[in-house]
């Protein structure tokens, strides 16, 4: 039988921090010591982003992140991690999937500048995120654009994403409850449709928790990823996930609401329904979740 590695978690004491792979050789789930390491910050980061390619889909260069944080190793432990590198196949049931510091790895993938790595032509001091440099203020350079999502945004999107899903299944319930924080149309609709919409903020959750930008594939996911926003910015007011947020770099363009929906977003056809207060007609309703022609399938589930 194939090896298969499920997951992989971090250990700390006052003197050790080692990874543990949770694998299965063919005999049943088991734990074992990966490698140990000096500090628990380079113990945590080797396990996430391991945590990243063994569900399979992961960030962008998540691979070469591993290797480049590896080069501080000392030799046994680059072979021991680097040995089960391949062995990382896809598994959407592994334990990996459900672990929160998972999600969280995906977040911080995302980048906190638009500068290339080795510096712009046109810039000179852009190292910052542009703050300092007056080319990217006058708008002469279109090299170092900010970030679209930054950790912290997809945090709080991914956030907004689960309690909105959350609130619709409870709103199921409760038919008062709509106008509160959902479109008036949704309180007309079947459960069906309701449940389509949920899965809609879902699929959104799922980008983000990947390290992938939540690009829309429908309708239904344009007004879904709408809402995500208006309910991050509530939820950064309020501050209830400060903490959470201190966790991940900061950035110069965290939580810009507006270059979201213009970045992302294909048209603002939805907009109008937003505030339709009536019942939609039925083939409206099923156009809503009619997937764009030039957005290709997610490559997983909603349930990640």
């Amino acid at each position: 039988m194939k090896t298969i590695y499920h997951g992989f978690l971090p250990q700390h004491t006052a003197s050790t921090h080692r990874v543990f792979a949770i694998v299965d050789h063919g005999g049943g789930e088991t734990v074992e010591a990966l490698a140990t390491f000096p500090t628990a910050e380079r113990a945590d980061t080797i396990a996430d982003l391991l945590n990243l390619m063994t569900v399979g889909h992961p960030p962008e260069l998540t691979r070469d992140r591993l290797l480049a944080a590896l080069d501080a190793e000392p030799g046994p432990v680059r072979a021991s991690v680097t040995s089960i590198l391949d062995d990382l196949d896809t598994n959407t049931h592994a334990l990996a999937v459900h672990l929160r510091r998972r999600a969280t790895a995906g977040f911080t993938s995302f980048p906190v500048t638009g500068c290339p790595t080795n510096g712009c032509d046109t810039c000179t001091t852009c190292g910052e995120g542009c703050l300092d440099c007056a080319a990217c203020d006058s708008g002469d350079c279109d090299t170092c654009l900010p970030p679209v999502i930054t950790p912290r945004t997809a945090l709080l999107l991914h956030v907004a994403a689960e309690i909105l899903s959350d609130e619709i299944t409870e709103a199921l319930e409760d038919p008062d409850g709509w106008e509160e924080f959902l479109p008036p149309f949704f309180r007309h609709l079947s459960p069906i449709a309701v449940g389509r919409f949920r899965t809609a903020f879902l699929d959104l959750a799922a980008d983000l928790a990947h390290g992938a930008e939540p690009h829309p594939r429908t309708n239904a996911e344009e007004m879904a990823l709408h809402l995500m926003t208006d309910r991050a910015s509530v939820e950064l007011e309020i501050g209830a996930f400060d903490d959470d947020l201190k966790q991940l770099p900061d950035s110069t363009a965290d939580y810009d609401w507006d270059i979201i929906l213009q970045a992302l977003f294909q048209d603002s056809d939805y907009a109008m329904l937003m505030t339709n207060p009536g019942k939609l007609h039925a083939k409206t309703i099923a156009s809503l979740f009619e997937p764009f022609d030039d957005m290709p399938e997610r490559p997983y589930a909603a349930s990640f």
